[in-house]
């Protein structure tokens, strides 16, 4: 008796409009804009804006961006976007969400974020907590990506199968 596995790639369906990955794609600019740019709409923005929008503003941007075009690509395609995709790239936003209301900038004041001013203890707990916020969103946005790219190749399915080909030559005639 054998067993195989034989790995079957998805057929691909009805191809769709895309709509979902350019809202992505939007919705990754606007956090990213958040994360680098949100405290200027409190008047909170100061000399560390560049710094931010230089890196976690890119990082964020391109991660999301890319992850919105290969959401868009996988519809085109006909094939179906997992919910874990989804999953990871809501919480990525999220995350990004709260990381640009615990991002500190420097002011005349001193250091403040959108979230706790310049009060103590609130400004220590508030940047002790966006650094964590910054790891994990790009953590999560990275994972996003990865799934978003395996789900427009497909879905690959294992069928198993039994055979008892092999037995025949273990019985003896008699």
């Amino acid at each position: 008796m054998t067993y195989s596995v034989i790995r079957v790639p998805a057929t691909p369906g009805a191809s769709r409009s895309g709509r979902v990955g350019r809202v992505v794609v939007v919705a990754g600019i606007a956090v990213a804009a958040w994360i680098s740019f949100g405290r200027h709409l409190f008047g909170l923005g100061g000399d560390l804006t560049i710094i931010y929008a230089a890196t976690l503003g890119l990082i964020f941007a391109a991660l999301l961006v890319s992850t919105g075009l290969a959401v868009r690509r996988t519809a085109r395609l006909g094939f179906e976007t997992r919910v874990m995709t989804y999953a990871f790239l809501i919480a990525s936003g999220l995350i990004g969400i709260l990381l640009g209301l615990t991002l500190p900038d420097s002011t005349p004041r001193g250091l403040q974020t959108i979230i706790s001013g310049a009060t103590q203890p609130g400004l220590d707990i508030a940047i002790g907590i966006a650094n964590p916020l910054g790891v994990i969103g790009i953590a999560t946005a990275i994972i996003a990506l990865v799934f978003s790219i395996r789900d427009s190749r497909g879905r690959i399915t294992l069928v198993e199968s039994w055979s008892d080909e092999d037995d025949v030559d273990l019985v003896e005639p008699a």
